[in-house]
């Protein structure tokens, strides 16, 4: 069965709020402590999740400092933002992720079916030859030592590997837009430049959407990161 990427990205549940002046009076972010290891426990309701520890450099809430490990990830391809957005529901995008999901049906090397991970990862950067915003969909693929993940079967869908990496985060609960995003990833910059806190000038946005079906805007969640290290 197909179905669109927007309707996908939702969360069962959410955990306290924090509203911080500092970053944008008018964004309802999450306070992380409440919601603490949240993607090795409590939102992936025992389903495979990228797993990270938490890094011990103190950071004024509601940032944490978490270092995730290296770790598979299925990707689509770079592809254009559509009406300034990675999540617009439209054919142009859509089928970028139903071929994601085919992985998890069989479509692969092995004919292995997996279960299906969480959160859904949608990364975006500007084209380094324009001014064009690039945006690409992925989903983590667990280890399976001593073999390695089976490749995809489909031309359009990339199994590749993200080394060690520190990331700065921040949960936001609420419906899940791209242009709120955005703004997010925009009051992050801003506020760890405030700080001192280097971080890569060309840092990709980084949004981890956590999903269910059938969930309401307020309890919706998801996290933005900006991440030092590593390269997909």
């Amino acid at each position: 069965m197909k179905i669109s990427l927007q309707l996908l990205i939702t969360l069962t549940s959410f955990v306290g709020t924090w509203s911080l002046a500092l970053l944008n009076p008018k964004i309802d972010l999450v306070d992380l402590k409440e919601v603490a290891n949240a993607a090795n426990n409590r939102y992936c309701f025992s389903v495979p999740c990228p797993r990270y520890s938490l890094n011990p450099t103190k950071i004024p809430k509601p940032f944490e400092i978490r270092d995730y490990k290296n770790s598979y990830w299925l990707s689509t391809p770079w592809f254009p933002e559509v009406n300034g957005s990675c999540l617009a529901n439209t054919d142009a995008i859509n089928p970028y992720y139903n071929h994601l999901l085919n992985y998890f049906e069989g479509l692969n090397s092995m004919g292995l079916r997996f279960e299906r991970t969480r959160p859904v990862r949608v990364v975006s950067r500007p084209d380094p030859k324009t001014s064009e915003m690039l945006c690409a969909i992925r989903f983590y693929i667990p280890d399976m030592y001593p073999m390695h993940p089976p490749a995809s079967i489909v031309i359009d869908v990339i199994l590749g590997w993200d080394k060690d990496r520190l990331c700065y985060v921040v949960g936001k609960r609420g419906a899940i837009v791209w242009s709120s995003a955005k703004r997010v990833f925009k009051s992050m910059k801003s506020y760890l430049t405030r700080l001192g806190r280097e971080y890569p000038e060309d840092a990709e946005l980084t949004m981890d959407a956590f999903t269910g079906y059938g969930v309401t805007s307020d309890r919706q969640y998801m996290e933005i990161l900006i991440c030092q290290e590593g390269q997909f």
